[in-house]
């Protein structure tokens, strides 16, 4: 399987954050949108549970459980 353009990924998670038309949300709000950006890139069980893993990860570095 080919591996997903990441800087068209990114651009569209921007995209789709920069575009919320509207002002009041949550944290879940903000994950919905990062997945209507990264869904059509995530082919595979695996391409899942990497980004989870990322996610997991960039969450411990900042909250410092790393």
């Amino acid at each position: 399987m080919e591996e997903p353009d990441f800087k068209k990924i990114v651009e569209k998670i921007i995209k789709n954050l920069s575009e919320i038309k509207y002002s009041n949300g949550d944290i879940s709000d903000v994950g919905n949108e990062i997945g209507i950006a990264i869904g059509e890139h995530l082919s595979e069980k695996g391409d899942f549970n990497s980004f989870i893993s990322g996610l997991n990860h960039g969450i411990s570095l900042k909250n410092g459980t790393h």
